[in-house]
């Protein structure tokens, strides 16, 4: 299949924004894994703190902060912020901002643990308001590192129609969550007026509990600077969809200055026979699986959607998850970026390139996804294509725009043979188009310059 495009390098349509965050730092397996140096490669902007060092966390969880709920949270000796303190001097000493969650990791196993409402509403949030202290006014030997975003909790309602006592993340009412986030965001935003306190981390743009949840916040007029809201997808019409409605619920429940935060995603194949995945006796599955996520096919999709994502009424995204004990990683166990880590290391170079350029209108069902930059004095230019099909195609690429002058380029390659490998370079001429071949499932990062 031949596909024409064309790129504008004369019509700049200002900065690329930089939604390429992602969830938990680079340090796992009590610091033996330390992927610092990739994060600081691919200039990730934004780390939101969830399921850190899942699944036995030690850290961020209010539990593990706050271990003994008697104890009085304005008592400096309550809380054990040792461990906590070095997980987030890792994260910003990449350059990375966080979103801090308030609350709990997921739990799976049969017997929940901390997932359980706070026995006093009040009190959990005079706990929060004690970690907020520590990090952003140097309370109990703490710091000064100004977070903004304060979340809170994580998929109250995680799955739809369950008993609430085998919820991973809330084993409570409906009600119960709406009251916690009542008191706490009132409290938290009447204590740190300066600071956006938000939530909830929505499941899948659940309209149930979302649209109760709005009007619960609307009625009783609630802070919520931003709402946060996740979709694991097989089609990036999903992901498109999604955006549209949240900002659309948000605006008809009046919260049209409220920032939309995206912060989890995955890439979520299906497998032929839809085998269920992980749990006893589905090893082989979780393993393919995986194995797409990660791969050639996972990773041109990430990069298809981190170039989307840049026309949808977004201010924030998250990928999850960047820990190298995560199943979802962008790395190995042993620290090793998987194919998809690059995804995010190209679209950075389009970033720190220049402006964005135009390129055809986003069409989220399309094959190929463009996204293109090009530096102030026009010397450096940086295009990223990404290819969502398993068919090969021939990408005919006309490059209109640029000052009258001959380029070199490089072409940087991810497929099932290539790991952001340099696969072509040469010389351009003028108004010479470039072909780029994709066998399937990739994507590739073009470099010019004169």
């Amino acid at each position: 299949m031949s596909l024409p495009l064309s790129i504008r390098f004369d019509t700049r349509l200002g900065p690329v924004r930089r939604l390429h965050g992602v969830n938990n730092g680079p340090l796992t397996y009590g610091s033996l894994t330390d992927v610092s140096q990739y994060f600081i490669e691919a200039a990730i902007p934004l780390v939101r703190l969830h399921d850190v060092n899942w699944p036995h966390p030690r850290e961020v969880d209010i539990h593990t902060l706050f271990p003994d709920f008697s104890k009085d949270p304005q008592d400096p000796s309550s809380y054990d912020f040792e461990r906590t303190d070095s997980y987030l001097k890792s994260v910003l000493d990449t350059g990375a901002s966080i979103v801090y969650r308030l609350g709990e990791s997921i739990e799976h196993t049969t017997r929940k643990f901390h997932v359980h409402p706070p026995a006093d509403f009040e009190k959990w949030a005079q706990i929060c308001i004690g970690v907020i202290r520590h990090y952003n006014e140097g309370w109990a030997n703490g710091f000064e590192y100004n977070i903004e975003y304060w979340e809170i909790w994580n998929e109250p309602e995680y799955i739809p129609n369950t008993p609430p006592d085998k919820n991973p993340m809330w084993s409570g009412t409906y009600q119960q969550f709406f009251e916690l986030y009542h008191v706490a965001s009132t409290q938290l935003k009447a204590r740190f007026p300066q600071l956006k306190i938000g939530g909830y981390g929505s499941t899948g743009v659940n309209p149930d509990f979302a649209d109760q949840f709005l009007k619960y916040a609307q009625d009783n007029k609630l802070p919520l600077d931003f709402y946060s809201w996740h979709t694991y997808f097989q089609r990036l019409e999903t992901v498109w969809e999604n955006a549209l409605e949240v900002r659309r619920s948000l605006d008809a429940h009046g919260y049209v200055n409220t920032e939309s935060h995206f912060n989890e995603w995955n890439y979520s194949p299906v497998l032929p026979g839809n085998p269920v995945v992980l749990g006893r006796g589905n090893e082989h599955a979780t393993q393919t699986f995986f194995e797409l996520v990660k791969g050639q096919e996972g990773a041109s999709m990430d990069a298809a959607l981190l170039i989307l994502l840049q026309d949808l009424p977004v201010e924030q995204a998250n990928f999850y998850d960047s820990s190298p004990t995560a199943f979802w990683s962008l790395f190995t166990p042993y620290g090793v970026p998987e194919k998809s880590y690059h995804a995010f290391r190209a679209f950075s170079e389009v970033c720190h390139t220049g402006q964005r350029v135009l390129t055809p209108e986003a069409k989220p069902g399309a094959d190929l996804h463009a996204l293109a930059s090009i530096s102030d004095d026009g010397h450096h230019a940086a295009v990223l294509l990404s290819h969502v099909r398993a068919t090969p195609a021939r990408v005919q690429l006309a490059l209109e725009g640029l000052v009258e002058s001959d380029y070199t380029y490089e072409v940087l390659r991810v497929d099932c043979t290539h790991t952001y490998e340099s696969v072509a370079q040469g010389h351009l001429q003028f108004g010479e188009n470039l072909s780029i071949d994709f066998n399937g499932y990739g994507f590739v990062l073009v470099r010019l310059e004169h």
